[in-house]
């Protein structure tokens, strides 16, 4: 719409991009001003938009959506899809390292904590939106969505897909860590199997050469029979030749 056109402008001129930082670390030194209840957030909003001097330039709901765009793209950015961890780089983003800082907490006195209470009412129109006037043929109020419980639910839901995310990441670290033991444990089996394939080799190799032996052996033992039959026809040959005379002691 035109008016999100609108809001897109003003966020990307060099005036925002300049106080950027400073908006990041005034959110989150004022955390504990966003406390979830009514009107707290829309008042903590308008207190960093005085600090920051954008008051008439830049609505809380327009912050709100903003702060909101920069925890999204951080959270895109530290939990990948799987499978494209390695695709991702965080540190082409310049903003991560500051936003990391910002949700871990290490930003909470980088900035000077904000009073709601001194904060005015911010105006509802400044001189760079387009008016869009209201519709007086409507006799029916439109309902009253406050910008804290849209800040609110939003934060909630944010923080409830990290949740998710940190308990897949914690899943799929454990996984990990099954598949590497698994691994291992496949590694001991390979090389047991292994040493005992080359026992195997080497009893194999043991029986061939005591089945060698076992051939050489029954190789001379029909030598020897062989010269035993000779020596045995030899005998009784030269026993015949003789006994030239009856009687003999020959078997007929």
């Amino acid at each position: 719409s035109s008016v999100q056109m609108t809001t897109s402008k003003i966020f990307s001129t060099s005036i925002f991009k300049n106080g950027k930082i400073t908006m990041i670390k005034l959110r989150a030194a004022n955390e504990a001003l966003f406390t979830g209840r009514r009107n707290a957030a829309k008042a903590a909003w308008r207190a960093i938009l005085r600090e920051l001097g954008l008051q008439g330039k830049v609505s809380t709901v327009q912050l709100a959506k903003k702060w909101d765009n920069l925890k999204r793209r951080y959270k895109d950015l530290r939990f990948p899809p799987v499978g494209m961890e390695t695709s991702v780089d965080p540190s082409s983003w310049p903003w991560f390292s500051l936003m990391h800082d910002a949700i871990e907490g290490r930003l909470s006195h980088s900035a000077p904590m904000l009073d709601p209470e001194n904060s005015p009412p911010t105006p509802h129109q400044s001189s760079n939106q387009i008016h869009i006037p209201p519709n007086t043929a409507t006799t029916t109020p439109a309902p009253d969505f406050s910008t804290e419980t849209f800040v609110t639910e939003n934060n909630v839901a944010l923080h409830r897909e990290w949740g998710i995310l940190d308990r897949e990441r914690a899943l799929l670290e454990r996984d990990r860590q099954l598949v590497e033991q698994e691994k291992a444990s496949v590694q001991r089996e390979r090389a047991a199997v292994q040493a005992e394939r080359m026992w195997l080799e080497r009893e194999r190799a043991d029986l061939q050469r005591d089945r060698a032996m076992v051939d050489q052996e029954r190789a001379a033992l029909a030598r020897d029979r062989e010269i035993l039959d000779q020596r045995a026809i030899m005998l009784n040959t030269v026993g015949h030749v003789k006994c030239t005379a009856p009687p003999c002691d020959v078997m007929w």
